[in-house]
Order: structure tokens, then C-alpha cells, then sequence
């Protein structure tokens, strides 16, 4: 091996910082505008990351007389239960989310009223431009779709 002439403590630590940057989480705060899917273009989600309780936090004003929807989870894998105004009543969310990397994995059951389920399974990430990046499946009634959208910071 030839020798550079830097010493290698040096190297030791220009090496251990980029590994330290390279594992850095992602912070998913701000206002994120929805751009695709193009049927859901300009909703708006606030989300707050906060890193000291480990917990991520949607929020976005509701159809239903303006008042919020807002859910949150707990990012160390416990559950967290939710509850969601809906026409006069409530839809019960109960969570579960966790970093996989530099991702979110999110599952959710969602239980309306009327007593149908929904299944959700969700990853977050942030892409190399800045966007936000939700991938998933939601299942209704045993019926399956694909989830994908892509958001804008504001």
C-alpha cells in the first residue's frame, strides 16, 4: 500500500463522518403540497417530525366544517390509536410506525362506524429532489389498490 502522506486518523474520521452522514433519518416537516396523483394535485398535509419525542404527525383541514384530521405515530414500533371526526361519529385508527432505513413503514386499521375495516400499509421517504415520496397498498372490503403519491414542500 502506498503511503498518501495524510495521516490516517484523518481518514478514519473523514470516513466516519460520511458513514454518520450517509445513516442521517430524513426530518419529514413542513407543508406538503400533493402533486401526483394528479386527481388529488394541491391537497395539502402538514406534518411534524419531532425528533426529540420520535413521533411524526399529519394533520389536514377536513371537508367536514373545517376542523382537522390529524394523526399521530409513534415511530418506535408501539401502537398508537387515533380517532378521526366522521359525519357525526368517529373512524378508530390504530398504528403502527417505524424507520427501515431512511424510510417510514406505517400499517394502519382504520374501523368506521358502520363497522367496515380498512388496511393500510404505507413507506415515507424523501427522494434525492427534496420530494416526499408515499408508496403503499390500502385494502377495503378485500379489495386491494396501490398507493402512490408524490408531494412538494411548500
Amino acid at each position: 500500500m502506498k503511503h498518501t502522506g495524510v495521516p490516517v486518523g484523518v481518514i478514519g474520521a473523514v470516513l466516519l463522518t460520511l458513514g454518520l452522514a450517509a445513516q442521517q433519518k430524513p426530518d419529514f416537516s413542513g407543508r406538503w403540497v400533493q402533486l401526483e396523483p394528479s386527481e388529488g394535485a394541491g391537497t395539502e398535509e402538514r406534518i411534524i417530525h419531532d425528533l426529540n419525542a420520535n413521533t411524526l404527525t399529519f394533520d389536514h383541514d377536513s371537508t367536514e366544517g373545517g376542523h382537522s384530521h390529524k394523526r399521530v405515530y409513534k415511530l418506535d414500533g408501539s401502537e398508537a390509536r387515533n380517532t378521526l371526526p366522521s359525519h357525526g361519529s368517529e373512524i378508530v385508527i390504530l398504528s403502527r410506525a417505524m424507520w427501515t432505513g431512511n424510510q417510514i413503514y406505517i400499517t394502519e386499521v382504520a374501523t368506521y362506524p358502520d363497522g367496515r375495516r380498512m388496511d393500510t400499509k404505507l413507506i415515507l421517504s424523501i427522494d434525492s429532489g427534496g420530494q416526499l415520496i408515499t408508496e403503499g397498498t390500502q385494502t377495503i372490503d378485500g379489495k386491494t389498490t396501490t398507493i402512490r403519491g408524490v408531494g412538494k414542500k411548500r
